[in-house]
């Protein structure tokens, strides 16, 4: 099962936005705890990177997010990333992740933004921030935007998923909603993770 097929099994994607690598693994393993095999874990955090090939090690599949240069994909996938994630678009990120051997979901908003995306080849598109639109947004873009795949990101909370899949959402991504283990924890991100994935459960 490649990255993208295991998201779509998943329908929630724990978005890990720590303090640092520490952080990151113990909020991973708090994830995976719960049942998700897949997280992604964020550039945005400090020394991020690191993280990947521990939580490789440990049988987790990870997409590495907050990419925002093209240049930067090589060194991630070689580092065990199964998929690179952004928030926007850059030049030649889809490119860049075909030749390393991994899907990418770069980021848009507006119509313009998602049909460029999608126009680059993307194996998904990531709607960011979801809590600007509605679920509603979704079913109307489909008839423009026939075969679009949105991984729908940013203040959803783990209870709220559903109406998001229901209107068609590959996955839902959720970050700072289901907390840290530094911050609030390892258990309670574990019970916010368990929580995520009843709501998603078809």
């Amino acid at each position: 099962m490649n990255a993208l097929e295991e998201l779509a099994r998943q329908r929630i994607l724990p978005v890990l936005r720590c303090t640092d690598a520490e952080d990151t693994i113990a909020t991973a393993r708090a994830a995976a705890a719960a049942g998700c095999r897949m997280v992604e874990v964020t550039l945005s955090t400090p020394g991020a990177a690191d993280a990947i090939a521990p939580l490789v090690a440990e049988g987790l599949v990870v997409a590495v997010g907050t990419v925002r240069e093209a240049g930067e994909v090589r060194a991630l996938a070689d580092a065990g990333a199964s998929m690179v994630v952004s928030f926007w678009n850059p030049p030649g990120f889809v490119t860049a992740a075909a030749d390393a051997g991994i899907p990418a979901i770069p980021g848009g908003f507006t119509t313009h933004e998602l049909a460029a995306a999608h126009a680059d080849g993307a194996a998904a598109v990531k709607l960011f921030p979801a809590f600007l639109a509605a679920p509603g947004y979704l079913p109307a873009l489909r008839p423009l935007l026939p075969g679009l795949r949105l991984l729908v990101t940013g203040g959803i909370e783990p209870d709220g998923v559903r109406p998001w899949l229901d209107a068609g959402a590959l996955a839902v991504g959720l970050g700072s909603r289901l907390g840290t283990a530094a911050g609030v924890g390892a258990a309670e991100v574990e019970r916010r993770c368990r929580a995520a994935l009843a709501a998603a459960s078809p």
